[in-house]
């Protein structure tokens, strides 16, 4: 499985989540369809073409979300995906039977940099819900990209 992290510019300094009676709401889909980003952009032809070298075929967008804080934070080590905002399905039998035994495995990722990592997929509960993580080398991702990753930057995984 190849993972790739695209890095989408967005206008300012917003804060894409607000606080109403003391719980979250996301941002308004029409404000993202005004920045352009529904549907999503294609990706770059330079990312398809290092996928196909890793022998990625099919290549389709799971997720784009706006970058929190925690996803930034070294010490955190990891990038949350909610199963509740993947747009496709991405793993076959085998490896969602794996992730959900409470294990991980290792996935290639290429960096918005273009540089290949490996990285690890995991499944964990975080609150009342299910998500992807992507951690292990994580921190190196971040270490790598600090000057396009920023907080509320919007990222694209693909596979």
């Amino acid at each position: 499985m190849k993972l790739e992290l695209k890095n989408q510019k967005t206008s300012g300094n917003k804060k894409k989540k607000q606080k109403i009676n003391n719980q979250r709401k996301r941002e308004d889909p029409k404000k993202i369809m005004e920045m352009g980003l529904e549907p999503p952009p294609d990706m770059p032809q330079a990312f398809k073409d290092c996928i196909q070298d890793l022998g990625g075929s099919e290549i389709k967008i799971i997720i784009q979300k706006f970058l929190q804080v925690t996803d930034l934070m070294s010490q955190q080590n990891r990038l949350s995906i909610s199963l509740k905002q993947i747009r496709s399905t991405f793993l076959n039998e085998d490896e969602e039977r794996l992730l959900n035994a409470k294990r991980q495995m290792a996935v290639a990722f290429v960096e918005p940099c273009l540089s290949i990592s490996t990285v690890n997929l995991a499944k964990w509960n975080i609150g009342s819900s299910l998500s992807y993580i992507i951690n292990g080398d994580y921190s190196k991702v971040l270490k790598n990209n600090r000057d396009s990753l920023k907080p509320n930057a919007v990222v694209q995984i693909w596979l």
